[in-house]
């Protein structure tokens, strides 16, 4: 007994350790000290935090361990967190939790929770209803400043941390104006609301795309945004901290898109889902290296014949795509900002085809003056120089042609864009530089 004692102890003043020092941490360092712990660990350290830390802690963890967390602790337990968190907040807290559970977790909560939840994951999670939250500042038009400023201190659901900008609706709950706060601070409380807001008011629809709305925040640089429904209606809110997020989801799904992942893959999704996401694109990346090497395969005789030729080729094609890749990232990031209309992608392909030119006669002589030191072969260095130039043409209208292309059909641009460029550039890479060094070759019956 005294050594199973002693071997308990040492397990106790660690947790303790642990959870002292986690209690004097930030939500989100707390969070990401829990990322890398097992889900029973986890589960037992929340256990010793309140419900409103937890609600704070639980909003920092990624979707997976948020969902983990939601199916399998205590009922009870759940139902106390969840009315803490903002309805945004919850809302992603429970939107890939199974339906038996969330029904559980449901019947649990205040109907006023249960209300707006289910009204939020209604919306599609990349929408302006997917993102806002339902806690709004709003008067009546028909309030004097001193209701107003009543109404808002004894409405425990208005979201305080947030009271930037009140908004100003009618009796049908439409938005109106918006009413800034030093109003309510410095202005003669017996005036009307209707007569100190703002008519000029942005808002955003339910619909909207939260990229665009990202963009929105980006060029205004708005703090927050009311949201309103096809009738007017003010039904949410956009804040800030809601469109960081969404900018730092986008850019990690453009990049990971551009490599043929899924946009969600994160180091902590399971091997079995990462398989599934990345094998598709492999193989159809597989198909395209036999493309390239068929067109390799054409010139079995010249190479046979002109062995050294082989040498090139890599360094032909790796430039060849390194120059798309540069194209294409910009063109899907300035897609992806807005900065290219439906009209202008014919300024941004010339611009590119005139980079390109520059760069691949650069590129072109530099490369054919080392093939003929290395070779000693300035027809070899003509023909590098001359198959880099027209690559690197090559990869600038791939570049800007295959993103554009797939906006054109409805296809998410940055979707596997970089195997397409690389299979031009491969394939117009090889294809170039034999068959013009098999016509030079042959012709100078070298």
């Amino acid at each position: 007994m005294a050594e199973r004692e002693e071997q308990i102890q040492p397990v106790s003043n660690a947790f303790n350790r642990t959870l002292n020092r986690l209690k004097e941490m930030h939500p989100s360092d707390i969070a990401e000290d829990l990322e890398d712990r097992d889900l029973d660990e986890i589960r037992k350290l929340l256990r010793e935090f309140s419900d409103e830390q937890v609600a704070d802690i639980l909003t920092e963890l990624p979707q997976e361990i948020q969902t983990d967390l939601m199916e399998n602790m205590r009922l009870d337990r759940v139902s106390e967190i969840i009315p803490e968190m903002f309805s945004d907040d919850a809302a992603d807290a429970l939107g890939h939790v199974s339906p038996d559970r969330l029904q559980d977790i449901m019947d649990t909560l205040p109907e006023e929770d249960v209300e707006e939840i289910t009204d939020l994951l209604e919306y599609p999670e990349d929408s302006a209803g997917g993102i806002m939250r339902k806690e709004v500042n709003a008067v009546l038009t028909s309030m004097s400043l001193s209701e107003a400023r009543e109404a808002i201190r004894r409405d425990e659901d208005q979201d305080q941390d947030n009271a930037i900008y009140i908004y100003v609706v009618d009796q049908n709950e439409r938005l109106q104006g918006v009413l800034k706060l030093r109003d309510l601070l410095f202005r003669d409380l017996r005036l009307k609301v209707a007569d100190v807001m703002i008519t000029d008011v942005r808002s955003v629809s339910v619909n909207a795309d939260q990229e665009e709305i990202a963009n929105i925040f980006q060029k205004y640089n708005y703090l927050a945004l009311p949201v309103v429904d096809d009738f007017g209606k003010l039904v949410g809110l956009v804040t800030s901290d809601d469109v960081i997020d969404v900018i730092q989801e986008e850019a990690t799904e453009d990049m990971q898109r551009m490599v043929g992942l899924s946009g969600e893959e994160m180091v902590t999704t399971p091997w079995s889902r990462s398989v599934k996401n990345r094998l598709p694109w492999l193989l159809i990346n597989l198909g395209t290296a036999f493309l390239a090497g068929w067109v390799v395969s054409l010139f079995e005789d010249t190479l046979v014949k002109y062995a050294m030729l082989a040498a090139f080729l890599p360094i032909v094609a790796g430039m060849g795509g390194n120059a798309g890749a540069q194209t294409l990232t910009i063109v899907v990031r300035s897609l992806a900002l807005g900065e290219i209309e439906n009209n202008e992608w014919r300024r941004v392909l010339v611009k590119e085809v005139i980079t390109g030119l520059v760069v691949g006669i650069a590129i072109g002589l530099v490369v054919g003056f080392v093939s003929w030191l290395w070779k000693g072969s300035w027809v070899i260095g003509a023909v590098v120089c001359l198959a880099m130039l027209l690559n690197m043409i090559a990869a600038a209208l791939a570049g800007v042609m295959v993103p554009i292309g797939l906006r054109a059909v409805k296809v998410d641009p940055a979707l596997a864009s970089s195997i397409m460029v690389t299979t031009v550039t491969d394939v117009m890479g090889f294809f170039l530089f034999l068959s013009l060094a098999s016509i030079a070759l042959n012709f100078l019956a070298l």
